[in-house]
C-alpha cells in the first residue's frame, strides 16, 4: 500500500489568495484480495518491461503512449504553468542538469497577456528572467522575494537552444500572519500537450486549471466537458494569445461543472500548450497533472 500527495496553487487577483487542496490517495499493486505484489510473469507485463527497456513507446493493442518510470524528463518539459509573487506569496524554482555535460538555459517569466513579467528575485533584483549554467549533474535554485503588496501572476518557460534534459520543479509558499506557512510543489510540464484530459471534482472541493501557450502563435482550444458517464454536458472554447496564460476556478468560469464530477477534454490544433490541474479547499493547496489522451478523437456523445 502506498500514499501520495502532490501540491500546487492558482491565485486570485487580490491580496488574499485562493488555496488548494488535493485529496491524498491510497494505492495497491493489485485489487485482488491477498495479492501483495505485482505479477511480473504475465505476458502483458513482460511486454511492458521489454518496451520500457528498449524505449518502445506503444504496445500492440493498448497503444500505450509511454511505459516508463513515474518521473521521466522529456525534451519539451519546459513549462511552469503557474508562477506567482507578492501578496503573501513567493515562488522558488529548482533545476538539475541530467546530462553528462554542462548545459545552459534561461528561465523566462510571462504575464497572462504574454508580455514580460518582472519579478524580484533574491540577490538579483527585478528581472524578467534568469540565465543559468549548470555543470554536469549540477543543480541550483532561485526564489522570488514575495515583498510586493500586490499579487503578480503568470507563467515561466525554460528556454533552451538544445534538447538537453533539465529537471525542475516550482515551490509555491504562502505566509499569512497568524497562520501556518503553506507550500506545495509542482514539476515542470510539457509544452507539446495538444490533447489532454483534466479530471475535476466540484462537489466538496473546487477544481481549477492553469494553461500557458509557449508559442508565438495564438491558440484556440476546443473543450468538451463530460460527466462521470462520459457524456458531453457542455462545450467551451479557450483562446490564448502568443505566450498567453490563463488560470481559473472551473465553477466560476464554466458553471456547468458546478457541483459535478467528471473529466474535461482539451484539444489544440497546433503546437500544444502546458497545463496543470488545481484543487483547493481550506488552507492547504496542491496541483495535479492533466492526462494525455489520444483515444477520444471519436468519443461517445
Amino acid at each position: 500500500m502506498c500514499e501520495y500527495n502532490k501540491g500546487y496553487s492558482k491565485m486570485n487577483s487580490g491580496n488574499v489568495a485562493l488555496t488548494w487542496l488535493f485529496l491524498s490517495s491510497l494505492c495497491t499493486a493489485q485489487t485482488v484480495v491477498g495479492l501483495i505484489h505485482t505479477d511480473t510473469v504475465t505476458t502483458l507485463n513482460q511486454q511492458f518491461l521489454a518496451r520500457q527497456r528498449n524505449g518502445v513507446k506503444k504496445t500492440s493493442k493498448a497503444e500505450t503512449k509511454g511505459i516508463h518510470s513515474d518521473v521521466v524528463v522529456f525534451a519539451g518539459d519546459r513549462v511552469f504553468a503557474q508562477f506567482v509573487d507578492g501578496g503573501t506569496w513567493k515562488t522558488s524554482i529548482y533545476l538539475v542538469n541530467l546530462e553528462n555535460h554542462s548545459t545552459s538555459l534561461a528561465v523566462l517569466f510571462f504575464n497572462d497577456n504574454g508580455t514580460d513579467l518582472y519579478v524580484p528575485v533574491v540577490g538579483e533584483g527585478l528581472v524578467r528572467g534568469m540565465v543559468i549554467t549548470l555543470n554536469t549533474a549540477g543543480s541550483m535554485e532561485f526564489e522570488t522575494t514575495g515583498d510586493s503588496p500586490g499579487l503578480a501572476q503568470g507563467w515561466a518557460l525554460m528556454s533552451q537552444t538544445t534538447n538537453d534534459s533539465v529537471g525542475g520543479m516550482a515551490v509555491f509558499r504562502q505566509s499569512v500572519p497568524g497562520s501556518p506557512v503553506q507550500e506545495a510543489v509542482v514539476p515542470v510540464v510539457n509544452q507539446f500537450q495538444s490533447h489532454f484530459v483534466l479530471l475535476f471534482d466540484n462537489t466538496v472541493f473546487t477544481t481549477a486549471i492553469a494553461v500557458a501557450n509557449p508559442t508565438a502563435n495564438a491558440v484556440v482550444i476546443p473543450v468538451n466537458i463530460r460527466n462521470q458517464s462520459g457524456q458531453i454536458i457542455d462545450q467551451r472554447t479557450t483562446a490564448l494569445g502568443p505566450y498567453g496564460h490563463t488560470a481559473f476556478a472551473l465553477p466560476s468560469t464554466w458553471p456547468s461543472t458546478a457541483g459535478q464530477r467528471g473529466a474535461i477534454e482539451f484539444q489544440t490544433s497546433g503546437f500544444g500548450v502546458g497545463a496543470l490541474g488545481l484543487r483547493f479547499n481550506g488552507s492547504a493547496f496542491t496541483s495535479f497533472n492533466v492526462l494525455e489522451n489520444y483515444n477520444w478523437l471519436v468519443a461517445p456523445q
